[in-house]
């Protein structure tokens, strides 16, 4: 489904959202990330900042008209990106993986069961 305006978003979602606040309330508070939306009269856009590190995810925009598809499929990028951005950064003393940026999580790390350090 093909959506021209905020308003035809709106709709798309199905998700009883009225305004701009919702989605942006929903899009955080529904996202494993944490994620945020931007709406700017032409495009809305999604990305996330990760906690703990000096960046977040690529900012993922999107200009009217688009379909509801390629919104959701730029969320999840967005998500996909923060959790690979948090398992290379948030390692737990015990994980014993070294990146550049910082200690990487180990999926089979005993101490922190493959989550690494909670921030």
């Amino acid at each position: 489904m093909k959506v021209n305006n905020f308003d035809e978003f709106l709709e798309a979602r199905q998700l009883g959202e009225r305004c701009l606040v919702d989605v942006e309330r929903n899009t955080y508070k529904h996202t494993s990330c944490g994620a945020y939306f931007i709406y700017t009269g032409e495009t809305v856009a999604v990305g996330s900042i990760v906690e703990g590190v000096d960046y977040g995810t690529e900012h993922r925009a999107l200009s009217f008209p688009f379909s509801i598809d390629e919104f959701w499929d730029a969320l999840k990028e967005v998500e996909d990106e923060a959790d690979e951005i948090w398992k290379a950064t948030h390692g737990c003393d015990e994980c014993g993986i070294e990146t550049e940026r910082g200690k990487a999580i180990n999926p089979e790390c005993k101490a922190c069961e493959g989550e690494g350090v909670i921030i």
